[in-house]
């Protein structure tokens, strides 16, 4: 994923910042400072590991703590399961504790939920996205996680693609108005040369999804549609613009998923998998010898 390094280095030495500061006083005032003890990460239930590149940069970065990492980015961890093994300073490893399992975790939670709704439409052919509902300055660590957990990612940013929502329809006057616009701008052509670069527009009625078919655009989202409206909506979309993608948006669910995916949309675009992902429970454990 472009400069997701950059973004990487960014968001871990803020971290750092935020919880290290001038250092942790209660290791440094408990443990010796030559103390060296063997650690490791184990998975506390089952679920897809993501964040360990996270994790990999802190401990190269910041520390002299020997590590090796058992369990990769996109892997299934068992409960109980280790997924890395490191071996240093006891203060370096309780000093980063917190700050790698908080990566961890979160991204893990987002691999393993985004896995999760992969499951249950494999069968139907309908690939699983995320959405931008990601938190500021983790957007390409949790889009990431969702490609470790086996969903695919949709535009990076308002840069990387035309989406024109409801408010865009409002204010241009009618999806036609909006669409003509946009095709008839001097960037249009430079634009439509980028291999991630389309058009979709988002319907929410018969009428919309009539009118963005006549054009003839990239993709339709149907944005938080009936089941009913839905089917009505992508037979109407396969008849007239058979070369159109049709997306499926609007509070989705792992109850709601299988009836959706039914209906054979081909992209179904989920919120949750990033913004509301339960964490997946890792924790750091010393082992009980200790080298002195």
């Amino acid at each position: 994923m472009q400069n997701i390094m950059d973004d990487l280095k960014t968001i871990v030495e803020l971290a750092i910042k935020e919880d290290v500061g001038r250092g942790d006083i209660t290791s440094i005032l408990t443990i010796a400072s030559d103390q060296m003890s063997e650690g490791k990460i184990i998975a506390k239930a089952d679920g897809i590991i993501s964040g360990m590149m996270v994790v990999d940069y802190i401990l190269r970065a910041h520390t002299s703590i020997e590590y090796t990492i058992l369990i990769k980015d996109g892997d299934f961890a068992t409960r109980g399961e280790t997924v890395l093994r490191m071996k240093g300073s006891a203060i370096e490893i309780l000093t980063y504790e917190r700050i790698m399992l908080n990566f961890l975790q979160h991204l893990s939670g987002i691999a393993t939920y985004t896995n999760q709704f992969v499951l249950m439409v494999i069968n139907y052919g309908v690939k699983i996205l995320d959405t931008r509902k990601t938190l500021p300055g983790m957007r390409k660590l949790e889009k990431k996680a969702v490609l470790d957990g086996g969903g695919i990612n949709h535009r990076m940013g308002l840069y990387a693609a035309i989406l024109i929502k409801e408010n865009h329809i409002k204010a241009s006057g009618s999806i036609t108005q909006a669409y003509e616009k946009i095709k008839s701008s001097p960037q249009y052509d430079r634009l439509s040369k980028r291999p991630d670069f389309f058009v979709q527009v988002e319907t929410e009625d018969l009428d919309q999804v009539r009118e963005a078919c006549v054009l003839g655009v990239d993709e339709i989202l149907l944005d938080n549609m009936p089941n009913g409206l839905m089917k009505e909506s992508i037979t109407l979309i396969r008849s007239l613009s058979p070369n159109t993608s049709i997306e499926v948006s609007g509070n989705v669910d792992l109850e709601s998923i299988l009836s959706i995916a039914r209906l054979r949309p081909d992209r179904i675009s989920i919120g949750k998998i990033t913004h509301s992902a339960p964490v997946l429970d890792l924790s750091l454990l010393l082992d009980d010898i200790l080298i002195v």
